[in-house]
């Protein structure tokens, strides 16, 4: 097994154990529980960390994750249907329920 994020919370990592997931590529999150020991024990030993299973995997892993880090936000998008303002990574309106344009 092979360290290949630290996440500054648990749904960080819980989406870096997702992303994996989605390429097959077997990960884990440990110390999942960890963060009620802040203050307890060192910072750096309660954060969430995600571990891939075969090490041959770690590459990958990391250029998947860092490709996710520095991903660029994307830009609003206005439903052609309704006019309703919705985050850029919507595919539908939330208003409405059209699909938005790419």
């Amino acid at each position: 097994m092979k360290r290949v994020f630290i996440a500054p919370t648990l749904l960080d990592a819980q989406l870096a154990v997702d992303a994996l997931s989605s390429l097959g590529i077997v990960s884990h999150i440990f110390n999942a529980n960890a963060a009620g020991a802040m203050g307890e024990v060192p910072f750096m030993q309660a954060q969430p960390e995600v571990w891939v299973d075969d090490a041959a995997q770690e590459a990958r892993a990391r250029a998947v994750l860092a490709g996710l880090r520095d991903a660029p936000l994307r830009d609003e998008k206005t439903c052609p249907h309704c006019g309703e303002t919705n985050p850029g990574n919507f595919l539908s309106c939330w208003q409405c329920g059209h699909a938005l344009p790419d």
